[in-house]
């Protein structure tokens, strides 16, 4: 067993199921290995930027982690946008790379794609390692899992020489769990359980990092009577027709997040204490940090960096965050219950109410799409307030990247969540600028027989940058006019269905065509949604 066999089956036994990536003359041994085995699907991206997102939108949509596989040099370069956008939302990403032979490592001897690859993916993984020679091999992959599976999770890159990928190999296959997490402070959990039972009017606000607790959200919600707002990762923690529900914290947003007030939710101007859970604070979620917010705030995360970051915690409790719901749960007086005047629960039920009605783009996807539809936002306008107003059941059912807001993670993204749930439905959302940057990734979704079906919203502009220069520079548009292909017919180059919708009535017919086609494909809005 090589190396490159020997890291094969290590993915096998830590459940991996697909990997996405591309070949290149370092990396062919583990490509040579991935042939000779069945327990794991290769997806040949176009673009190691694809191949990256694939596996970032895997991991968003199932909470496992997502691999991509990339020679070294400009693979590992590629691929840096997309372990970006995996590092601003907190997903989990394997970035497994090649590297030259190790005799050429720190002598700039002229090897082909020689680039010293661990400090440019410093900055965007929680760790990085080499695997020196072939005994390094099994201690490297563990340890790489171990730190997947451990804390707050963000990429890993492993890289190995393309020597040591040919060289014998022997180790331990078997998962690799992460650390088990440390119990919440007894004393700040009874602190926050007592200020949780005396407020009379709580507020819950749940980020990302709530997606895995939603049972244990929703029972300390019950037993509080407090409603629940959510960040954008935190979308979906609890679902969105319970009458605790309470949206995002905003409406939809400006695109330079300023003049952010009126868009706010107005419950949180009136509550009196704020329970954060899985919720960095970031200026997405906060409109540059100028969201209305009790005085009082108890703040949950895994991560102890987190608390008092952006605002202080009269509480802090660093812990996983089902473990602290539950923990907060238990120590409430009166069997687990608090008492609540009802002047609060009307208050939360005429504040759902006085929503405005929702969109068209967001209505009209609800209609057609089932239940248990996932849908990957990329950074377009249109998105935002779709966030806000499509309603959905359970948590990592809409994904965007909230934090790197990289362009182009769309369709990409949406593959990737089709891979790990291949009998849900999944659409994109993108405008004409993101979709150029990723589109071509249409030829991987056909080729792999990846039914996705990407929403495309030509305006042919880069709208939001539009908005700002009309806003900040007078009017003076430049560098923002897209000049755009036929989209439908451009699908329809790769193989995949091409849709052209030009009034909102017929979005819905054209939608629920794609989705019958059973294979890829996009429909091109040529209206302002």
């Amino acid at each position: 067993m090589t190396a490159a066999d020997y890291i094969v089956r290590f993915l096998a036994a830590q459940g991996i199921r697909a990997i996405f990536g591309m070949p290149g003359g370092h990396n062919l041994p583990l490509y040579d290995a991935l042939a000779r085995q069945r327990r794991i699907r290769h997806i040949l991206a176009r673009n190691e930027m694809g191949a990256a997102l694939m596996a970032d939108g895997y991991a968003r949509a199932s909470g496992e982690v997502g691999a991509c596989l990339v020679t070294s040099g400009p693979g590992v370069t590629n691929a840096l946008t997309g372990i970006g956008v995996a590092h601003g939302d907190s997903i989990p990403v394997l970035l497994l790379s090649s590297q030259i032979p190790s005799a050429g490592l720190g002598r700039e001897g002229g090897y082909f794609h020689e680039m010293d690859q661990l400090p440019a993916t410093a900055p965007l993984t929680k760790w990085n390692a080499r695997a020196e020679k072939a005994g390094d091999v099994p201690g490297v992959m563990a340890e790489a899992f171990r730190r997947l599976r451990t804390g707050r999770p963000r990429p890993v890159h492993v890289e190995v020489p393309a020597d040591v990928l040919a060289q014998p190999c022997h180790g331990p296959v078997a998962r690799v769990p992460g650390d088990v997490p440390a119990p919440p402070d007894p004393q700040a959990v009874e602190r926050a359980a007592q200020a949780l039972a005396a407020a009379e009017r709580p507020l819950i606000l749940a980020g990302g990092g709530a997606a895995g607790a939603s049972r244990e959200l929703l029972a300390l919600a019950t037993a509080l009577g407090a409603p629940v707002l959510t960040t954008a990762m935190g979308k979906g923690a609890i679902p969105e027709a319970h009458p605790l529900a309470a949206g995002l914290t905003w409406r939809d947003i400006t695109p330079d997040l300023q003049d952010m007030g009126p868009l706010f939710s107005p419950l949180l101007a009136r509550a009196d204490l704020l329970l954060a859970v899985g919720c960095r604070f970031t200026q997405l979620a906060t409109g540059n940090w100028t969201m209305p917010r009790p005085a009082r705030l108890i703040h949950v995360d895994v991560d102890p960096a987190v608390i008092n970051r952006h605002y202080a915690a009269e509480v802090g409790i660093v812990a996983d965050a089902r473990d602290a719901l539950v923990a907060l749960r238990a120590g409430l007086p009166e069997g687990g219950r608090a008492r609540r005047p009802r002047a609060w629960a009307r208050e939360v039920a005429a504040t759902r109410q006085a929503r405005p009605p929702a969109r068209a783009l967001a209505r009209t996807l609800r209609q057609v799409l089932a239940t248990d539809a996932l849908v990957v936002a990329d950074v377009v306008r249109a998105a935002y307030p779709f966030l806000a107003e499509f309603p959905v059941a359970r948590p990592r059912s809409v994904m965007s990247s909230v934090g790197f807001f990289a362009m182009g993670h769309g369709l990409p993204g949406a593959i990737g969540a089709k891979l790990a749930f291949p009998r849900r439905q999944v659409v994109a959302l993108a405008g004409d600028g993101g979709f150029l940057m990723t589109g071509l990734e249409l030829a991987t979704a056909v080729q792999e027989n990846v039914p996705v079906v990407c929403v495309v919203v030509n305006d042919g502009c880069l709208t939001a940058i539009r908005i700002l220069q009309d806003k900040h520079y007078a009017g003076r548009r430049f560098a923002v006019g897209l000049r755009n292909p036929d989209f439908a017919a451009y699908a329809r180059a790769f193989g995949a269905l091409g849709l052209t919708v030009r009034r909102p009535n017929d979005l819905a017919p054209a939608l629920r065509r794609a989705l019958r086609a059973r294979r890829p494909a996009v429909v091109e809005i040529r209206y302002s949604p």
